[in-house]
């Protein structure tokens, strides 16, 4: 594999990082404890002593941890889901509970739990039981072996409660999933895809959990839960589906995050990179013009693209806790730009947030916020990465980061740009390629495309940067070869206590970032980042050190914190090594820094809940 010349060698990046220049130091961790001893297999013989826990080190320094580093104190399975179904809306509450999703299992399961549930449609649900927030050290759950097993959830601490369940009658009279048109009346379809929660105090001792439906036009519905006891919750009641008619309807609703003034954040996935193919009469952008109500064939208004690939602000002015889901407002945050969100979380700051873009040839996006808690204007950045030369493996391949700043805008600006879009599916209305660069290089200064000269942009400002956002960010020289970025998380409480520490003198946080499949523009031989690798297509995790910059929360490096693998490619299933991560894609991090891992995978029979214990931590 041949490396470019800009690439980092391994030794400086690593001076870098030691000096500060990519990240602050922090001081060594800890030795890590020796392993406790292993279960019995299936056979019945002994299982294996437990390795030695690795020397705790700054993370940036800590090798990622691979298939053969890996020991049994590093990684435990905790959950497994029902055949044909990924687990989706990982979160973890204030009283302990983790809630969890059955996205799509398989219609031919059978098998009723314990409490008579059959795992057929898509599952709103938690492992109850157990205080996630005070969890010690926990057994590893074995990998289910019988039909019976298969075809349900298995937890290793606690036990799985089912709160709702795909066409469950709700409160307002529809059933859940149920994707109602701008009417609010005409029903479009049915869902089976649960997706992100996120719970918020009722202020009474309960909890509403919104749940993301994710499916085009998208949805959300809303439960109370209250009276959790050793066996869940004794109270649920299923209210209903929000009402999106007031923006436009949304797309493709994925993962999510609640801010720290507790408002949920819903992302739309936005899954394609070029808007002209909005008017290609495929069957997403149909499906959005019969939830406005407009003509179908195309013959007259069409939806327009740039209203859709945002995230959401749900329950603002305080409406999050509205005692009618009817009222609960919800906002799209067009200055976070326009990209296939799948997550965005917000730092101790209050101002910096991590966004995560999924899809093929993706990028890496920053949000910094005028003012603290508000979301409604500030400016967007893109990462340019810098890999560290001579290293092609996924578990050799750290990056620094640099931002490049995109613009800087208020939602206000950004809606009155879009209005100029609406129109009918002949208009066809977006902005060009040709546009597109023409923009960048009257901002750059520079001959993108090669013509021979530096083109006047066509617009008076920068709303390329917030409607084509991917497309700019590119231009501009960001990194635009990541591909299947899903969850990016952390903890806020250990944040926040590191933050409010003094900025770099308390206990260090961390970020981490699920990048399902090494591939695209990763594996390629051209570009910022080039990996070479025959366990790509389990994915992997990566650590960020959250750094102060300038008075606010940064990440400036971007190191592999534990690889899956190894792939077999000759079987027909468990591609990938049941005994550590496929295809990585929601991240909870836990109060003591452990990472629960959740995967999308098709490489393991069953997707499955890990239990990380960095050992960089």
């Amino acid at each position: 594999m041949t490396f470019t010349p800009n690439k980092l060698s391994k030794a400086v990046l690593l001076g870098m990082l030691t000096a500060g220049l990519v990240a602050c130091g922090g001081e060594d961790g800890k030795d890590g404890a020796d392993g406790v001893n292993g279960t019995n297999g299936v056979d019945g013989s002994a299982g294996v002593d437990g390795a030695p826990g690795n020397d705790g080190s700054d993370g940036e320094n800590a090798p990622a941890v691979t298939a053969e580093t890996l020991d049994p104190t590093m990684l435990k399975r905790v959950a497994t889901a029902p055949l044909g179904a990924e687990f989706t809306g990982m979160y973890l509450n204030e009283d302990g509970t983790f809630f969890l999703n059955v996205q799509h299992p398989s219609g031919g399961n059978s098998t009723a739990d314990s409490a008579g549930k059959v795992f057929n449609k898509g599952t709103v649900g938690a492992i109850v039981g157990t205080d996630f927030n005070k969890l010690g050290n926990i057994s590893a759950l074995d990998l289910p072996v019988t039909m019976a097993d298969k075809e349900v959830v298995m937890t290793s601490v606690g036990s799985y409660q089912v709160l709702l369940q795909q066409t469950d009658t709700l409160g307002d009279g529809k059933n859940a999933g149920d994707i109602v048109a701008a009417d609010n009346f005409s029903l479009r379809k049915n869902s089976n895809d649960p997706d992100f929660n996120g719970a918020v105090s009722d202020g009474a001792g309960g909890f509403y959990l919104y749940t993301n439906w994710e499916d085009r036009p998208g949805g959300m519905s809303r439960i109370q839960v209250s009276g959790l006891g050793t066996e869940g919750y004794s109270s649920v009641e299923p209210e209903g589906m929000l009402d999106f008619s007031s923006v436009d309807g949304t797309w493709v609703n994925c993962f999510g995050t609640v801010t720290p003034w507790n408002t949920p954040i819903s992302a739309e996935e936005l899954y394609f990179d070029n808007s002209a193919s909005w008017y290609s009469m495929n069957g997403s952008p149909v499906s959005v013009a019969g939830y406005l109500g407009y003509p179908t064939d195309g013959s007259g208004a069409w939806g327009n693209p740039y209203d859709y690939g945002y995230n959401i602000e749900v329950g603002v002015n305080g409406t999050a806790t509205a005692a009618d889901e009817a009222n609960v407002e919800v906002e799209k945050r067009f200055a976070l730009g326009r990209f296939s969100h799948e997550n965005a979380v917000v730092l101790p700051d209050n101002r910096t947030v991590l966004q995560s873009d999924d899809g093929s040839n993706v990028v890496f996006f920053k949000f910094v916020a005028d003012t603290a808690g508000d979301l409604s204007s500030g400016t967007l950045y893109a990462a340019k990465m810098t890999q560290a030369a001579e290293t092609s493996t996924i578990a050799e391949a750290s990056f620094a980061i640099e931002w490049i700043e995109l613009a800087s805008a208020t939602d206000a600006e950004i809606e009155g740009w879009i209005a100029e879009y609406d129109g009918t599916y002949a208009e066809a209305k977006h902005i060009t390629d040709q546009q597109i660069n023409d923009w960048a290089e009257a901002r750059t200064g520079s001959d993108i495309d090669g013509s021979g000269s530096i083109a006047v942009s066509p617009f008076a400002d920068n709303r390329v940067a917030f409607l084509e956002t991917r497309k700019a960010a590119e231009a501009l020289g960001a990194t635009a070869e990541f591909n299947k970025m899903e969850g990016v998380n952390i903890n806020y409480g250990l944040a926040s206590d590191w933050w409010n520490t003094g900025a770099a003198d308390g206990s260090q946080a961390y970020a981490y970032m699920a990048m399902s499949t090494i591939g695209s523009g990763m594996t390629d031989s051209s570009g910022d980042i080039q990996i070479e690798d025959e366990n790509a297509s389990c994915g992997a995790v990566y650590r960020m050190k959250l750094v102060e910059e300038n008075g606010l929360v940064n990440v400036s490096s971007m190191v592999p914190a534990i690889v899956g693998g190894p792939y077999f490619g000759d079987r027909s299933v468990n591609e990938c090594d049941v005994n550590n991560i496929s295809n990585p894609d929601n991240l909870v991090i836990l109060d003591d820094g452990r990472v629960l891992i959740g995967e999308d995978t098709g490489n393991h029979q069953n997707n499955m809940i890990w239990l990380f214990n960095d050992p960089a931590i």
